[in-house]
């Protein structure tokens, strides 16, 4: 939540928060130094001077504490479940959020979900574990798995897909292909039904490869669209079901360390317990 200020007087930027403000003095500090302050629509990162019709926003953690929910932390990781419609960085991100809460640490994300999807963000807390973090999901070493709620019944209670997929950037879209072509990454999905949901069915799926869009569109490409997906989904199931954003969850991510700082999470589960049947009309 961003607050507005109207500089009446001149004085330190500081002291105008303080002010208009409940945060203390260290609280301060720290949403200056983050960045989360704008001096006439610029971002500023250290304490300045403040003039008479000057407009000063300043970024409100505080208000938003209880929208962050900690799965877990311990010294080097935290986990966090993100909901749909917030960024996993820039501005107004989870990440700009997080550390507007943090008083002791800088969190740092080591991978990303879309905008609408919800689940299980990862962040290091110091550089050692930003470092192992970085090369363990590069390595596909730590396994993320999904739940979604799809339009349809697949036809094999659990199957491994095997395609290609081609990232179109300017149009923000990828394609599947069952056969090998030009500009086309494979990509592996492992699914397994769950639940017949009427005409819907909820799939835990395990993607092999991480490419972007994979499950929207590996599962869209077997007649099993995300519900609520506005890009790979059908909108007129959309509407009916009140569903606006897709419903895809990473609800368990499991870590797999042979040495190093992080040894200790080594096979260890962060699992999120959802229910994505109360995210639309029954």
């Amino acid at each position: 939540m961003l607050q507005e200020i109207q500089v009446k007087n001149k004085q330190l930027l500081s002291d105008l928060i303080g002010e208009n403000t409940d945060l203390g003095y260290y609280r301060i500090q720290k949403v200056i130094k983050r960045r989360s302050v704008k001096v006439n629509g610029v971002r500023v990162g250290s304490d300045m001077n403040v003039y008479t019709g000057d407009v000063v926003c300043v970024y409100m953690p505080d208000r938003e504490k209880n929208s962050i929910e900690v799965v877990y932390r311990d010294a080097n990781i935290l986990v966090v479940n993100k909901g749909a419609g917030i960024e996993v960085q820039g501005e107004g991100s989870l990440t700009e959020l997080i550390n507007n809460i943090l008083t002791d640490t800088v969190a740092v994300p080591v991978h990303r979900l879309d905008r609408n999807t919800l689940g299980l963000v990862v962040f290091a807390l110091n550089k050692t574990a930003e470092t192992e973090l970085l090369a363990s999901f590069k390595d596909r070493d730590i396994d993320k798995t999904y739940q979604c709620v799809v339009v349809g019944t697949p036809q094999k209670p659990s199957a491994n897909l095997n395609a290609f997929l081609f990232k179109d950037a300017k149009k923000s879209m990828v394609y599947i292909s069952e056969t090998p072509q030009k500009g086309y990454l494979p990509i592996e999905t492992h699914y397994n039904l769950l639940k017949k949901l009427g005409e819907l069915s909820l799939l835990e799926v395990k993607p092999v490869t991480g490419r972007t869009h994979q499950i929207r569109a590996q599962l869209a490409h077997i007649n099993l669209p995300i519900l609520g997906d506005g890009k790979y989904g059908i909108n007129k199931i959309n509407r009916r079901f009140r569903v606006k954003t897709q419903l895809l969850c990473c609800t368990k991510v499991t870590f797999h360390f042979g040495s190093g700082a992080l040894k200790y999470l080594d096979g260890k589960s962060v699992v999120l317990n959802i229910d994505l049947t109360q995210y639309y009309k029954k």
